[in-house]
């Protein structure tokens, strides 16, 4: 990723987390949104609740 382009919030959450700017730039998006949430409290993110995320997004747009 792009730590350029990237959402403040979510790099200095990332940087708090103890990632340096070459382990962000390795990470997928899954990957930094996972730690995100796990930096404010969301432990134990499985991939379903990523594909959960996708769907109800989907939900919306066919709406």
């Amino acid at each position: 990723m792009n730590s350029r382009n990237m959402d403040a919030a979510c790099l200095r959450a990332l940087r708090r987390r103890g990632h340096s700017d070459a382990s962000i730039a390795a990470m997928t998006p899954e990957e930094a949104f996972c730690e995100y949430c796990a930096y404010h409290g969301i432990m134990n993110l499985l991939p379903t609740t990523l594909q959960m995320l996708d769907k109800l997004r989907g939900n919306v747009s066919a709406q």
